[in-house]
């Protein structure tokens, strides 16, 4: 498939425009059709082992579903059956078949196009929500309008967090743009992607979304490989940390998350079998104000908003340990592949480019309810995942090859 197009289906995937999921379908099967005779001819142990577990994860979750009745009949929730089913192991292995030699530059632009449409998409939210369309000052709380969807209105954190990937790409083009020496087109792309952080930023703010900063701050780490000395780096670290915490304590930043997932798992023992069956009081930002969790009429929150924990209360502990097994090699080898490849190649645009999306998955799964967003980014995060994990394996030119052949992770 020539770039441009991939670009340009990837850029319609951010869109979320109706029947998504069928394109998505299609685009796994063609993507494996096309790369399974050029696969990279290299093991990776912990692709087995992940998609494994995601399969074990996504049997064990739609049983419990099925079984609490939640997804009765099953005709009516095929789409969020496959998704759990099928999505998460396929699009492991596609990312992984895709991430060939020589794609760098491909994978790269999957990214950026994907942000840019997703972008567009909360742009367009935006512009039908606000009365009238070009009324920059006015904010929202809870309910905005969408441009298309099965609903014409969707709750704002589900639109908001398509922004994010357009904000988590500012750390990479303040650099493209500052340094003189690169390329005219290499700029041309800082100055793109400062402009789409811009917009961004004005719809986290119109929608008030506090973790966009978090993305931001995630995604800004790579930049420590611009110092000249770990030393620097580690003073710059701690100074931007300290810097943080000061704003968010002068400011009174607070979020109620903190309360309510620590509350959760001291309930973990009501209910091991899921069935979102646990209840309990927790406390908000305000002092001696509390709320009520639980699938109830007068709740004020009926999900954990982590990913790992709205499983647990979906399923209980099988497809919660399914979930957590198939992830931790991979995380870690993840993890461990971009510390060694930002040690390798220094600083790098298209390395920067695969962290922010990385930071933006992080924090989603750590703050977002589980198949937020219907479902479609949690399903792409392990695409992303996939791709990533053959970069790091596999020592091809231009190439991430970071990774030290071990146990868990080697390369032939």
């Amino acid at each position: 498939m020539p770039a441009l197009t991939a670009w340009a289906l990837a850029g319609l995937l951010g869109l979320g425009l109706p029947r998504s999921f069928v394109l998505l379908y299609g685009l796994l099967l063609m993507s494996a059709v096309r790369a399974w005779p050029v696969r990279p001819r290299i093991k990776n142990p912990v692709l087995g082992w992940s998609a494994l577990w995601l399969v074990l994860f996504g049997i064990s979750y739609a049983a419990a579903q099925w079984a609490w009745g939640v997804w009765v009949p099953a005709a009516s929730y095929l789409p969020q059956i496959l998704a759990v089913l099928v999505l998460p192991a396929a699009g492991l292995a596609v990312g992984w078949l895709v991430a060939g030699p020589g794609r760098s530059r491909l994978i790269t632009g999957l990214i950026v196009a994907y942000g840019a449409g997703a972008l567009i998409y909360a742009l367009l939210s935006l512009a039908a929500s606000r009365t009238p369309w070009w009324n920059l000052a006015q904010t929202f709380e809870l309910w905005v309008r969408v441009p298309w969807g099965d609903a014409p209105f969707n709750n704002m954190r589900s639109v908001e967090q398509r922004a994010f990937l357009a904000l988590a790409l500012l750390p990479v083009g303040v650099p493209l743009l500052w340094d003189r020496r690169r390329a005219r087109a290499s700029r041309w792309l800082g100055l793109g992607l400062l402009v789409m952080a811009g917009l961004a930023a004005h719809v986290a703010w119109a929608y008030q979304g506090r973790i966009g900063l978090a993305v931001l701050a995630l995604a800004a780490l790579p930049g420590l490989w611009l110092l000249p000395a770990w030393v620097a780096r580690g003073w710059t670290a701690l100074a931007a940390l300290g810097a943080v915490g000061l704003a968010a304590w002068r400011a009174g930043l607070c979020d109620e998350r903190w309360w309510l997932q620590t509350t959760f798992l001291q309930h973990l023992a009501a209910a091991p079998w899921g069935g979102r069956l646990i209840q309990f009081a927790y406390q908000d930002c305000q002092p001696g104000v509390l709320l009520r969790f639980g699938f109830m009429a007068d709740a004020s929150a009926s999900s954990p908003h982590n990913v790992l924990l709205d499983v647990y209360n979906d399923g209980g502990w099988i497809p919660f340990v399914c979930l957590v097994v198939a992830l931790a090699p991979l995380i870690f080898s993840l993890l461990r592949g971009f510390l060694r490849a930002f040690r390798l190649h220094g600083w790098s645009a298209g390395l920067a480019v695969r962290w922010s999306a990385f930071s933006l998955l992080a924090v989603q799964w750590m703050l977002q309810p589980f198949l937020y967003s219907d479902q479609l980014m949690f399903s792409l995060g392990f695409v992303l995942f996939g791709s990533l994990l053959a970069e790091f394996t596999a020592d091809s030119p231009g190439g991430w090859h970071a990774a030290k052949p071990s146990r868990l992770h080697r390369s032939a």
